[in-house]
C-alpha cells in the first residue's frame, strides 16, 4: 500500500497545558486552587460573593476590574467559558492594564479554538508584565499549536531559564523539538521532566513520540506503554503504538492497537487509515477498503485516505475488490485536494484511469507525475514500470 510515508506530529502531544488548570494557583481562592482540591459547592458560594460585591456601585474601576476577573475564574470552573470572557472583556474595559485579565482571556480563547486572538492577548499580558511565566509559558503552548516551534522553543528557553525545574516546560519544548527534527534534543528535555516528576506521564508519550521520529520504534512502544499504564482510555497513545509497531513490520499487531485506537475514539481519522494499511499488507483487502471508506465519510478533504482508496480500488489482485469509476472518483479527489501537484497521487489517478480503460490518459498522468518532485529512487523505478505497462494498454495489479 503506498501513499505519504508519515504524518504530522499530532498538537495531542501540547494536551496538557493551557487548560482551566493553569489558573494562577490560590489555596485561598476555591476558583483557583488546584483541581483536585476544588470542590464545586465552594466555587458557587464564591461567585455569589463576587457577583454581590459587583452590586457595589461604589467601587473604583480597579476594583471592579478585579472583582469580573475572579468571578471569571469561578464561572470557568464551573463550566461556563463564555460568561467567564465577557466578564474578561468587562474587566479590560476597566483597566486596560490588567494583565491577569488577558492571561486568563488568552486560556479562553484558546479553548474556543481562537488561536491568533490568544496569542495577541499574551503579547500584551507580557508588554505588561515582561518576567511572567504564566504568559510566557502560555505563548509557547499556543506558537506550538499554532505550528510555529521554532518561536515556541525561543518561549519555552525563556521559561525554562526562569524556572529550570519547570517540568511542563520541558514537556513543551521536548514536543516542539520532536516537531523541529531534533530527536537528541529532545529526548534529553524529556528524560529531564521524567527526573523531576516520574508521575508526569504526559512526557512518557511525548518522548514515545520523539524515540518514533528518531527511528528507535522499540524504544518508543515501551514508553506508550508505561503511558498507557496510567492513561489506558488515551486513543491518540493507542494510535501511536499501533505506528511504531507497523513500521517494525508488527502489521497484525497494530491493527489490534489501531483497533482500540478507533473505540476509544470513532472519530480518530487516521487510525483508519493506518489500520487500512496493516489490512493491506496482511491481505485483508476488503476490510481496508471499509476503513478508508469510513475515513472519507468522516473527513471528506482527507486527502490521503481518498489516495489510499483509490489505490486499493484500482489496483487490487481480487477482481471483485477493483472498481475503476469509484477509484476515479476518490483519486480525482485526492488530486485536487493536493492542487494536482502531488506526485503520488497523480500516479494513483494513473492507475485508476488504466482500470477504467483509458490508457492514453493514464500515460499523460504518470509521465506528469514523474516530472514532479516527491518520489524516492525505488518509487520513481516503479512508477516508470507502470507506465510501460499503461503505454501497452495494461493496468496495474498489486499484491
Amino acid at each position: 500500500m503506498k501513499g505519504a510515508a508519515a504524518h504530522a506530529i499530532a498538537a495531542a502531544l501540547f494536551s496538557t497545558m493551557l487548560a482551566p488548570a493553569a489558573f494562577a494557583q490560590n489555596a485561598a481562592d476555591p476558583c483557583r486552587m488546584a483541581a483536585p482540591f476544588a470542590r464545586n459547592d465552594e466555587i458557587a458560594r464564591a461567585l455569589e460573593r463576587r457577583t454581590e460585591a459587583l452590586r457595589d456601585a461604589q467601587a473604583s474601576s480597579p476594583a471592579r476590574a478585579k472583582l469580573y476577573i475572579d468571578r471569571a475564574a469561578c464561572l470557568e470552573r464551573l463550566g461556563q467559558p463564555e460568561a467567564a470572557a465577557a466578564d474578561l472583556n468587562a474587566a479590560l474595559a476597566l483597566d486596560p492594564g490588567a494583565a491577569e485579565a488577558y492571561r486568563d482571556r488568552a486560556r479562553l480563547r484558546a479553548r474556543f479554538g481562537e488561536l491568533e486572538a490568544a496569542l495577541q492577548d499574551l503579547g500584551e499580558a507580557l508588554r505588561l508584565e515582561p518576567a511572567s511565566v504564566i504568559a510566557r509559558e502560555g505563548k509557547a503552548e499556543v506558537e506550538a499549536r499554532l505550528g510555529r516551534h521554532r518561536e515556541a522553543v525561543a518561549d519555552f528557553d525563556e521559561v525554562l531559564r526562569l524556572q529550570p525545574e519547570n517540568v511542563v516546560a520541558r514537556h513543551g519544548r521536548g514536543a516542539s523539538l520532536t516537531v523541529l527534527g531534533e530527536t537528541a534534543r529532545a529526548i534529553s528535555d524529556l528524560d529531564e521532566a521524567l527526573r523531576l516528576d516520574p508521575r508526569y506521564t504526559p512526557a512518557l508519550l511525548a518522548r514515545g513520540e520523539a524515540y518514533a521520529r528518531a527511528g528507535q520504534q522499540a524504544r518508543a512502544i515501551e514508553d506508550y506503554a508505561a503511558y498507557l499504564a496510567s492513561n489506558p482510555d488515551d486513543a491518540y497513545a493507542h494510535f501511536r503504538r499501533g505506528v511504531s509497531l507497523s513500521r517494525l513490520q508488527r502489521a497484525a499487531d497494530a491493527v489490534v492497537e489501531f483497533g482500540e485506537a478507533i473505540r476509544l475514539d470513532p472519530r480518530l481519522v487516521s487510525a483508519y487509515v493506518e489500520r487500512a494499511r496493516s489490512l493491506a499488507r496482511l491481505a485483508r483487502t476488503e476490510e481496508a477498503i471499509r476503513d478508508l471508506a469510513d475515513a472519507v465519510k468522516l473527513a471528506p478533504r482527507f486527502a490521503l485516505a481518498h489516495n489510499e482508496l483509490a489505490w486499493l480500488l484500482a489496483t487490487s489482485a481480487d477482481a471483485r475488490l477493483r472498481d475503476g469509476k469509484r477509484a476515479l472518483e476518490h483519486a480525482r479527489a485526492a488530486a485536487e485536494l493536493a492542487n494536482w501537484s502531488n506526485a503520488g497521487y497523480l500516479d494513483t489517478y494513473a492507475a485508476a484511469l488504466a482500470e477504467a480503460g483509458d490508457f492514453a490518459e493514464a500515460v499523460k498522468w504518470e509521465e506528469r507525475a514523474l516530472e514532479l518532485p516527491g518520489f524516492g529512487a525505488a518509487a520513481r523505478d516503479e512508477a516508470a514500470a507502470r507506465l510501460r505497462l499503461y503505454k501497452e494498454r495494461m493496468p496495474f495489479r498489486g499484491n
